[in-house]
C-alpha cells in the first residue's frame, strides 16, 4: 500500500504511481478524441481534423517520460498569462478559450507579456459572433473556430476584454483587419482517464511534450469543463498539516447542473485529500469498488485551474482539481482537455465593406475571382462564415438581429480576408482578372440590406497598407433582389 501522510514525504513514493507500478492495467493510451458536439463543429463531418495546420506534436505522438516532469507546474504565474477575470453572462467558454488560453499562447508566441489590453484578447468578440445575440453559453471550440476563420483583435482595439452589450458586432474596418493577424492554427481535445493520458497532459503543461535542450521551457494550458451544480458537496478545504493546507480543492465535479468552462494552467503532484475519510491519502486503494485500482481511485495529485468568477473567488481565483475528478462516469458528456496552437498571419488582400441589414443570420455574401477579366462567373469563390449566418455552428448562429446588433439598424464597417482567394491569381498579368461580389437575403421577403461602400485593400509582405481600389456599388440595395458587383483587379505580387 502506498499511503501519504502530510504530503511532503511523498515525493519518491509518488513517482511509482506515474510509472504504473501501483496501478492496475490501463490499456488506454494518450490520444486525440472528438467525444461530441462540444469538441468540434458537427457541420464539418467526422473527418474534420482540427489539429491540421498546427506545428506541435499531436496527442499521443510524443513519448512521455514521467521521470523528467517536475512535481509542480503553474503557468498562471508566467507573465504571458492574463489576470483572473470575472465573466459576465454565459461567456465562461470564451473566457477560457480566448480570454485566457489564446491570450497566453499568443504572448508566448510573440515573446510579450499579458500586462495590458494591447496584449490581451477579448472573450466577447468570439462570443458575440455566434451566440444568437442572446445570453447563451458556448464551447471553447467556438472561439477557436472564430480565431481560425476570422481572427481575434486585441482587447485594446476591440474596446476591452468584455463589453456591456450582448450580440454587438464591432463597427470599424481596423478592428476586423487587426483580428486577421491573430489566429488559431489548430486545436484538439483529449481525455485524461488513465495514467498514460495524465502523463501526456502533464507533459503538455510542462513543456508541450517537446523536450528542447538549451531552450526556455514554456508549457501549454488547457480548456476544460465540468458540471457546476451542488459545488458545496465537492469543494473541500485542505486541512492543517497537509500539503497546501488551507487551499480549496474540488474532489469531484458538481454532481448536477450544466457545464462550466475553466482553464487548466498546471498541476501539483503533492496536493491531496482524504476522499473516503479513512485517515489516509492513498493512490492504491480501490475506492470506487470496481475491483481494480485505477486513476479514478487516486486521492493524491491535482490540476491547478483558473476560474472566471473573479480574483477573490476561492481566495485567488484558482482552485485544485484532483486528477481523479476528470473521470466522471455519471456525466455522459465526459471531461476532456482542449488545447490550441496559435499563429500570426499577414493578410495581403482584404475587402472593406460598409453595410446594413435587418437580419445578419439571413445575410448571404459570396465572393469570387476569375483569371479572365471577361468571365461571367467566378472560377473560385467562398462564402465567409460570419456573413452567412455562421452555418459552421448551426444552432449557434449570428442571431436574427440587425448586423450591428440588437435594436441597432445603423450600418457598420467590416473587413474580410481575401488573401487565400487571390492566391488563385498567381501568374495573371495586371488587370487580367475579375472580382465578383454577391449580396442578398436568404429568401425572406421582409429582409432589408444596403451596401454603402466597398473597397479592395492591398498590403505588403509585412502587413503595411499600400492602397485601396474602390468599387462602385450603385444604389447598393439588396433587399428584394441580389446585389451583383463586378470589377477588374490586378494580380498580387510574388508570394
Amino acid at each position: 500500500m502506498i499511503t501519504f501522510f502530510r504530503g511532503f514525504a511523498a515525493g519518491s513514493l509518488f513517482l511509482a504511481c506515474f510509472t504504473g507500478s501501483s496501478v492496475a492495467d490501463e490499456v488506454e493510451q494518450a490520444r486525440a478524441e472528438y467525444p461530441g458536439r462540444f469538441s468540434r463543429p458537427p457541420s464539418q463531418g467526422k473527418n474534420y481534423n482540427t489539429w491540421m495546420g498546427a506545428n506541435g506534436p499531436d496527442v499521443g505522438k510524443a513519448k512521455v517520460d514521467p521521470k523528467r516532469l517536475p512535481s509542480r507546474v503553474d503557468n498562471s504565474t508566467r507573465e504571458q498569462f492574463p489576470p483572473v477575470y470575472k465573466q459576465r453572462w454565459g461567456t465562461c467558454g470564451q473566457f477560457a478559450a480566448i480570454g485566457s488560453i489564446f491570450t497566453y499562447e499568443m504572448n508566448v508566441l510573440n515573446g510579450t507579456a499579458a500586462d495590458s489590453d494591447a496584449t490581451r484578447f477579448p472573450a466577447h468578440f468570439s462570443w458575440n459572433m455566434m451566440n444568437r445575440a442572446k445570453n447563451v453559453g458556448s464551447e471553447a471550440y467556438h472561439g477557436w473556430e472564430v480565431a481560425k476563420r476570422v481572427g481575434i483583435p486585441t482587447a485594446k482595439t476591440y474596446g476591452g476584454v468584455r463589453l456591456d452589450q450582448i450580440g454587438v458586432w464591432p463597427n470599424g474596418y481596423h478592428i476586423w483587419r487587426e483580428a486577421m493577424e491573430y489566429r488559431v492554427s489548430g486545436y484538439r481535445y483529449s481525455p485524461a482517464n488513465t495514467v498514460d493520458q495524465l502523463n501526456e497532459a502533464r507533459g503538455w503543461l510542462f513543456d508541450r511534450n517537446q523536450h528542447r535542450v538549451g531552450k526556455e521551457i514554456i508549457g501549454g494550458i488547457f480548456a476544460l469543463d465540468g458540471r457546476m451544480g451542488e459545488l458545496k458537496k465537492v469543494t473541500k478545504t485542505i486541512p492543517e498539516e497537509e500539503y497546501s493546507a488551507g487551499d480549496d480543492v474540488w474532489i469531484r465535479w458538481g454532481p448536477s447542473g450544466y457545464g462550466h468552462g475553466i482553464t487548466c494552467v498546471g498541476y501539483d503532484d503533492q496536493v491531496g485529500y482524504d476522499v473516503n475519510g479513512d485517515g489516509k491519502i492513498t493512490n492504491d486503494i480501490d475506492l470506487n469498488d470496481d475491483g481494480k485500482v485505477t486513476l479514478a481511485d487516486w486521492e493524491r495529485g491535482a490540476y491547478i485551474v483558473v476560474n472566471s468568477w473573479g480574483k477573490n473567488w476561492s481566495k485567488d481565483g484558482k482552485i485544485f482539481l484532483l486528477y481523479s475528478a476528470m473521470i466522471d462516469p455519471t456525466w455522459k458528456r465526459g471531461n476532456y482537455f482542449g488545447r490550441a496552437e496559435v499563429t500570426r498571419y499577414v493578410p495581403r488582400r482584404t475587402l472593406r465593406l460598409k453595410l446594413a441589414c435587418s437580419d445578419r443570420t439571413d445575410l448571404r455574401v459570396s465572393i469570387g475571382i476569375a483569371k479572365d477579366k471577361d468571365a461571367s462567373v467566378p472560377e473560385h469563390e467562398f462564402s465567409p462564415e460570419a456573413f452567412n449566418g455562421w452555418p459552421l455552428f448551426r444552432a449557434g448562429n449570428a442571431g436574427h438581429v440587425p448586423i450591428a446588433g440588437p435594436g441597432d439598424e445603423m450600418p457598420i464597417e467590416v473587413g474580410i480576408d481575401l488573401t487565400p482567394l487571390f492566391e488563385y491569381l498567381d501568374g495573371v498579368k495586371d488587370g487580367g482578372a475579375k472580382f465578383f461580389l454577391s449580396m442578398s437575403g436568404a429568401g425572406r421577403s421582409e429582409f432589408e440590406g444596403v451596401l454603402y461602400e466597398c473597397g479592395i485593400r492591398n498590403y505588403d509582405y509585412e502587413g503595411a497598407f499600400l492602397h485601396e481600389t474602390k468599387v462602385k456599388v450603385g444604389e447598393g440595395d439588396f433587399s428584394k433582389s441580389p446585389l451583383q458587383i463586378y470589377t477588374t483587379v490586378e494580380s498580387p505580387g510574388p508570394s
